[in-house]
Parts: C-alpha cells; structure tokens; sequence
C-alpha cells in the first residue's frame, strides 16, 4: 500500500513521520507554507515535497487550495490514496482519482475542514473519547477508534533534552510557553487578543520568562522570546513552568508529559475531558477571571505523573491496512 499523507500543522507532521518512520507504511508526504512545518519533518529526518501555503482569508483559502490540488493530481498518479488528518485538497484529488482514502481526526469542531473531507473519505480514525453522535453531520461511512490520544504517539516517544532548552538562554521551571490561538482556521470565531495579552502580561508580573511560539507574524510578542524557527517544542514544554495555548495540541502534549497546562479554547473539547480523567494536569478557562485564576494554579502546581493510554500507532496502521486491504 502507497498512500499520500498531506501534513498542514506541526502536529499533522509529527504523526505523518511516525507512521513512515514506525508504522510500516510507504508514504509519500507533502506539507504547505505554514510556519515550523518544514522544521517538523525536517527534525525526524523523512523526506517530503512541499506544494503551495496557507491561506489566511477565505478567498485565499479557496485559490491555495486549487493550486495545490492540480499539484497533487501528478504526485497522486502512482499511489493507491491518501492517509491524512482532514485535508481538503488531498482527500478531493483522491476522490477525483478514483482512489481511497482514511482520514484520521480528533476535532469535529472543524467544520469546514470536515464537511469537505469525511463524506468523501473511506474510513475516520478517531479517539474513543469523542462520541460517534459528534461525527455524524459528517457522515462517515465508518469510524474506527482506539483508546487514547494521537499526542500520545509522540509524548510517549520522547526523551527530554535541557541543552535544547540551555540554548536558548533558559533554565528548568523559569519559563512559560506561549501557543497563541489558531485564529485564521476557518472554524475559529473568536477574538481573544486581549485576553492573550493580559495572561502575558500577568506571567511576566510573576517572575516567568514568555516563550512565544506564534502561528502567524501578528501573533510575536513584545518582550519575549519568539521561536520563528521550531525547536523540539516537547523540550519547551516538558521543562516549562506550564503551557497556555489557546489552541489544543500544545496544551495536550504538555499534560501528557506532566507539564501544566491551560488551554483558553472557548470550545468543549472532548480530549480535554478524557485527559482530565486520566490525571492529566490539564485547566481549562475562558473568561478573564476565570483565566487568571487558572493560570496561578497551574503556575503552583508543579510536574505531574505522565498518563499512561494506548499507543494509537498500532491501531492507525492496523485501521489503513484494513481499509487499503492490506
């Protein structure tokens, strides 16, 4: 079986090289523009093509998107389809090919991304711990799960290393990471820049240096440092003081490495509630108040015990090679 696997996030590249790397699976894996996305595959050694970027607007969204099918269409000849988180222009060119194609998922709030892919695709992988009700607007023609969290393919990976850390002038404990919000997704409807600035603010009264890792050029803060190239943001996290995210998976890779973590996502994310079940020193907050409060709990907490859950790399490899027949 030759699948394409189409990585848009950091995330997205990190299960893509795992799957090549460990899982058996012959992938062809191509990215976009995005930032610390080729540091990503570059980090675990697999090789890629990068085709088009991201685009920021919905018109731009649409045109990228175009670009980077008629691109897929001569990558795609020799493959038998697509392995991929939802990727619109992957899934859409292996449908136009005639071919399969399994998506795997963690976020049925994505609406956009996943009206334009589920429907077309063979098979969702998802965690057991989001509801099959909440993929049913989609309508899959299966859904395959397993006990645990995509993160967990990684975190459990790792073996944490503090000259990462050194290099960038920072000690064990004396930092704060900083994921800001993933605010040109087409799903996400909400503004929270100035929420984002007063918990800046309010971890700089408290003694912490901000480590600053943006999405896009908008989000750099004054007076911390800001990571435009990636390090291994595992190292950032496992030896932070605590992680705040306004989006999911830096808050999730933390907790599952002991590290705390508060996620300011306005959504109810059915992760997050499987994590906190797992003793996952995860908080979640939306409000003001209610965030400053969070975060000085976090801030006195200290590391925790990772979770243990299941690997899902067995169970994503087991699920394609059902799906492609074998």
């Amino acid at each position: 079986m030759r699948a394409l696997f189409d990585a848009l996030t950091p995330k997205q590249a990190r299960i893509a090289a795992i799957l090549k790397r460990e899982g058996g699976l012959q992938l062809t894996i191509t990215c976009r523009e995005y930032y610390h996305l080729r540091d990503m595959l570059e980090q675990y050694k697999v090789d890629y093509i990068c085709i088009g970027r991201y685009g920021e607007t919905t018109e731009e969204k649409l045109v990228e998107g175009l670009k980077r099918q008629l691109q897929m269409v001569e990558i795609m000849r020799g493959l038998d389809g697509v392995v991929s988180f939802p990727s619109p222009d992957a899934v859409r060119t292996a449908f136009g090919l005639g071919k399969k194609s399994v998506v795997l998922n963690d976020t049925p709030h994505a609406y956009h991304a996943n009206s334009l892919t589920i429907p077309l695709s063979d098979a969702l992988i998802a965690p057991s711990a989001i509801p099959q009700d909440a993929w049913r607007r989609y309508c899959p023609k299966k859904v395959m799960t397993f006990d645990g969290v995509f993160e967990y393919m990684w975190t459990s990976r790792h073996t944490p290393n503090l000259e990462s850390v050194r290099k960038l002038g920072l000690e064990p404990g004396s930092y704060v990471v900083f994921r800001p919000e993933e605010a040109k997704a087409a799903y996400y409807q909400w503004n929270n820049v100035q929420l984002r600035a007063k918990l800046v603010e309010l971890v700089k009264e408290m003694g912490y240096v901000v480590v600053n890792i943006p999405r896009y050029p908008d989000q750099v803060i004054e007076g911390a440092i800001n990571l435009i190239k990636a390090v291994d943001h595992l190292d950032l996290a496992y030896y932070a003081a605590a992680v705040i995210t306004g989006g999911l998976t830096m808050s999730t890779e933390a907790a599952l490495l002991g590290t705390p973590a508060v996620s300011y996502f306005p959504g109810d994310v059915y992760i997050d509630r499987y994590l906190e079940r797992a003793g996952a020193p995860l908080l979640r907050c939306s409000s003001m108040d209610e965030c400053i409060h969070v975060v000085k709990k976090a801030l006195s907490m200290g590391r925790a015990p990772p979770p243990k859950m299941e690997d899902p790399l067995k169970a994503i490899v087991a699920a394609v090679q059902e799906i492609f027949g074998g």
